[in-house]
């Protein structure tokens, strides 16, 4: 035999032992027959292949392949078991921890064992149900005890409590801050009780305030129009300030400044003029000043005034003396006249 014929059956016997060494090793032994299984679950919380499925503790068997049904949104599990463990139809496969330290197995649990007919066949699908972590480590007998004693020891604790830290005779600081609570609780319910009944005293008039606040709510939206033409009023004026050529117009308006100033300076020449005038007139200086000045001329004006009157005067009460062509013979007469009437009365 040759040396390259001796290589390759090296080389086939190496492979064959490594296959099965693996296989061996994950729990499979391809010398045997085994049955398989399919479980249909929702969730199966990072199980992987090859972990163990046990029956009450022993291995039967390991998981040989997952598979995700993306369009259903479940995950295929296949378990193969040895050939010689038969299982019941109504066989449920739970998916349960280990460890705390995230290792994942399958327990089958069924009630009574089958023979026959009543036992799954190779292939055959059963249900599938995964496990808490609590649920996994303890039986629901074990955590109901565990339960009932976690409850009487809570309720001691609480009772234990309820006296040390809420009795009559409890002191300390705790216990003093919850007295305190309680107080606090008390005035806070007083007064929730006072303003509820301030609330109802003063429901009509906070009525009346929602009222008057929806009627003004409703006269804005009604001249909301109005409004709209107003802004819009202001920004067409806005618009026309803008358009202005203001530099015209701060022009025009240094120009008229300019104007006043002139027309300020002639007033005030005229002014002074006026005031030269004045001094001339209280100084005697001219005919106005003399006038002004002289008392003698005030006397023969007053004078003067004063004949006018009493010739005003004679001449409406005797004009007969003013009239032409009358003789002194006849103006005497009159006088006469005149003199006996003012007599009589």
């Amino acid at each position: 035999m040759s040396n390259e014929i001796k290589v390759a059956l090296l080389a086939i016997v190496a492979l064959a032992l490594s296959y099965w060494g693996f296989n061996f090793i994950i729990g499979k032994n391809i010398l045997k027959n085994s049955n398989t299984y399919y479980v249909e679950y929702r969730d199966i919380d990072l199980m992987k292949t090859s972990s163990p499925v046990t029956i009450g503790g022993v291995q039967v068997g390991f998981v040989a392949d997952i598979k995700p049904l993306l369009d259903r949104k479940m995950v295929l599990v296949t378990l193969d078991l040895n050939e010689d463990v038969r299982i019941p139809k109504n066989t449920v496969a739970y998916i349960k921890s280990t460890g705390f330290m995230g290792g994942k197995a399958v327990e089958l649990r069924y009630g009574t064992p089958c023979s026959g007919d009543d036992c799954a066949q190779s292939g055959d699908y059963i249900q599938g149900v995964s496990l808490g972590m609590i649920s996994s480590m303890l039986s629901q007998e074990e955590l109901n005890e565990y339960l009932t004693i976690l409850e009487k020891s809570i309720g001691s604790i609480v009772d234990s409590l309820s006296v040390h830290l809420l009795g009559e005779e409890a002191d300390g600081p705790l216990a003093n801050s919850l007295r305190s609570l309680e107080s606090t609780m008390s005035n806070l319910e007083s007064a929730s009780g006072q303003l509820n009944g301030i609330l109802y005293k003063s429901s009509d008039n906070i009525n009346g305030t929602l009222a008057n606040l929806e009627s003004i709510t409703s006269n804005l939206d009604s001249s909301n129009n109005q409004i709209t033409k107003i802004i819009d009023q202001t920004e067409q004026f806005s618009g026309q300030l803008a358009s202005v050529d203001l530099a015209a117009t701060l022009q025009e308006v240094e120009t008229t400044i300019s104007e006043l100033r002139a027309t300020l300076g002639k007033a005030d020449d005229s002014f002074d003029g006026i005031s030269n005038l004045v001094d001339d007139l209280e100084a005697g200086k001219g005919t106005l000043g003399l006038l002004l000045q002289d008392d003698g001329l005030y006397r023969d004006l007053t004078r003067l005034s004063s004949q006018t009157d009493s010739l005003l005067t004679d001449f409406q009460d005797r004009p007969y003396r003013y009239m032409p062509l009358k003789s002194r013979r006849k103006v005497l007469r009159y006088d006469r006249k005149d003199e006996k009437q003012e007599n009589n009365n």
